[in-house]
C-alpha cells in the first residue's frame, strides 16, 4: 500500500518522522492536526480550549474521515485519533498504520520542550495515565508497531519503512 498513518502519543514523532519518510518517497504528507489548525485559524490548544475536548473529539473524526482516499501519502495524527473507532477504522482502510512507540520517559522530555499543545484526555494522573489509557488502542489499531528508543529522525524513518516493507 501506498499510504502510511502513524499514530502515537504526543512527542512520538509522528509529525516529524512522518515528514521525513514523506520527503524520502516523494509522497504527500499531511498532519491532521494541522488541518484543523488551519479551518480553525489558530493553535491546537487553542480549539480545544474553545471547544471543549468532547467537540474536539468529534472534529478530530470528522477531519479525519475526509482524508482523500486516494494517492500517496502519508499521515500524522492527533494522539487521540484512537478514541474514534470510525476514524480508526477508516484510517485502516485506507492506509497501513503504524503506531510510533516511545517509552515514557523520552515522552516527558519532549512534551517538556514543547509545551503548550493541544494534548486531549490529559486530566490529573498526567502523562502517565494518558499513556495507560491510550497504549491498549494503539495496539489494537496498529498494523504496525515499531519502537523508538532514541533513534534520530532519519534513523527513526529508516525503522518504520524497513518494518513496513515500504521503499
Amino acid at each position: 500500500m501506498n499510504r502510511l498513518t502513524l499514530i502515537g502519543m504526543p512527542g512520538s514523532g509522528k509529525s516529524a518522522i512522518g515528514r521525513v519518510i514523506a520527503t524520502r518517497l516523494g509522497w504527500r504528507f499531511i498532519d491532521t492536526d494541522h488541518c484543523i489548525e488551519k479551518r480553525f485559524g489558530k493553535k491546537l490548544q487553542a480549539v480545544v480550549d474553545e471547544v471543549g475536548t468532547e467537540e474536539f473529539a468529534r472534529i478530530e473524526e470528522e477531519t479525519v474521515l475526509a482524508l482523500p482516499e486516494e494517492g500517496p501519502v502519508v499521515i500524522s495524527t492527533g494522539g487521540s485519533v484512537v478514541y474514534s473507532d470510525a476514524a480508526m477504522q477508516h484510517l485502516a482502510a485506507i492506509s497501513t498504520v503504524v503506531f510510533l512507540d516511545v517509552p515514557l520517559p523520552r515522552l516527558h522530555g519532549r512534551i517538556a520542550r514543547a509545551a503548550p499543545r493541544g494534548i486531549v484526555g490529559m486530566g490529573a494522573g498526567g502523562l502517565e495515565e494518558l499513556y495507560r489509557n491510550r497504549f491498549e488502542l494503539y495496539h489494537k489499531y496498529a498494523h504496525s508497531i515499531v519502537l523508538l528508543q532514541g533513534e534520530n529522525l532519519q534513523e527513526a524513518a529508516t525503522r518504520v519503512l524497513f518494518q513496513c516493507g515500504v521503499s
